[in-house]
């Protein structure tokens, strides 16, 4: 629970800061291409313009040039958004359709949308999914999923829906040395079935072409399932046919690991949770493990921690090149984070005066120069660059470019 002081500081930011306005920078044409490299818009604590602050966001991200988005689409989104939404909500379908704020984000030209889904039947699965419940969760998920190929049939977009951190879910009080019970995760286990069956049968039965739809499991304990321990990656994953895995690495990345330290854990870890796999057909990544987040503190008393926090930014987003991730996620677009005493963790790329910082333009800059690489690759050989030639010339710009 945060403490009365931080709740005031926060809410000072949106205050004083919403009445602000933060112009967004100029949207450049983007080559059709994944970029690999995103970040994330989850909730917000501030904002600069009339615009939500959903919308405020995806437009931000979408201007520093990357068509990757992010975004929360569950029971507290709407509060987390501060979206005027006065109707009941049973699933998830219903969400989507009470605010046109989400509506305007999934029409903007981003290739990639993820988003965090739960749900909003009311039904926990800890305690437990019966038959009735079952159908319940499933239809939940399968007319969402089934919605989305119909709407955005032909529009080229990929839509990758899945869980927030899962180990979380079933680790009460963010106890990593909690050892799950075997019930939690046969019903966890059983929920992660459901909701991946539903979205291969909505698949299965849709005509929509040129549009793609996935699902993931997020998960950030693996090294508990490193050492054979219970979860998610451990006694989960095996039991269940699903496309992607999301990987909330902080725990892999963190404790002052050198560049070769991270990214031989990395690689440990991404090997392993490929190993509990099931083999499975149709999916488009050479990978199906990727980075759902990974981020870096800072703080305004320690100015040389935003140059710390920028080189070991680069070595994640070096990493996941070299290792061939799909996608490597950084937390997050607006901070969201504060210590006990108000102050700001600093993990945004434009900050609660509305300050654009270094990971901003860290990301504006590798975003501007490998979309003209794309371009200029295009129109010299009438093809798109091969995956390996664009990784090659990505890991060389984030070289090229200094603090």
């Amino acid at each position: 629970m945060k403490s009365l002081l931080t709740v005031i500081t926060i809410f000072l930011f949106s205050a004083v800061h919403s009445q602000q306005q933060i112009s967004y920078d100029s949207i450049m044409p983007l080559a059709n291409y994944n970029f690999v490299l995103g970040t994330n818009a989850i909730g917000g604590k501030y904002q600069f313009t009339s615009d939500s602050k959903l919308y405020e966001q995806a437009k931000h991200i979408r201007a520093m040039g990357s068509n990757i988005l992010k975004i929360s689409l569950g029971p507290n989104s709407p509060k987390s958004y501060e979206l005027s939404i006065t109707q009941k909500l049973t699933n998830t379908l219903d969400l989507f359709k009470a605010s046109p704020e989400y509506r305007k984000v999934f029409d903007m030209d981003f290739k990639y949308i993820f988003t965090w889904v739960h749900t909003l039947t009311g039904i926990e699965w800890k305690k437990g999914i019966s038959a009735d419940q079952e159908k319940i969760l499933y239809d939940e998920m399968f007319n969402f999923a089934s919605f989305l190929l119909k709407e955005y049939n032909e529009s080229g977009k990929t839509f990758l829906i899945g869980n927030w951190e899962g180990d979380w879910l079933l680790h009460p009080n963010y106890n990593r040395n909690f050892t799950p019970t075997q019930e939690h995760i046969d019903n966890m286990t059983k929920w992660f079935q459901i909701r991946q069956c539903a979205i291969d049968d909505a698949k299965k039965q849709s005509n929509a072409k040129n549009v793609e739809l996935y699902y993931y499991v997020e998960l950030n304990l693996v090294l508990k399932g490193l050492k054979g321990e219970a979860c998610i990656a451990q006694s989960i994953l095996p039991n269940v046919n699903v496309d992607l895995v999301s990987y909330s690495s902080y725990e892999a990345i963190k404790n002052n690991r050198n560049y070769a330290e991270k990214k031989e854990q990395l690689q440990n870890v991404f090997d392993y949770l490929e190993k509990q796999l099931k083999p499975k057909a149709g999916l488009p990544f050479s990978r199906r493990v990727y980075i759902g987040e990974y981020g870096y503190h800072a703080s305004n008393a320690k100015p040389e921690s935003f140059k710390k926090q920028y080189e070991e930014t680069k070595e994640i987003m070096k990493i996941s090149l070299e290792l061939n991730l799909p996608f490597a996620l950084h937390w997050q677009m607006y901070n969201n984070e504060y210590e006990t005493n108000g102050e700001s963790k600093q993990m945004s790329l434009i900050n609660e005066s509305g300050k654009r910082m270094p990971l901003y333009y860290l990301h504006q800059h590798f975003y501007k120069q490998m979309n003209s690489y794309i371009k200029n690759y295009k129109a010299a050989n009438k093809v798109d660059p091969s995956d390996k030639d664009f990784r090659k010339k990505a890991l060389e710009v984030l070289d090229s470019i200094t603090f």
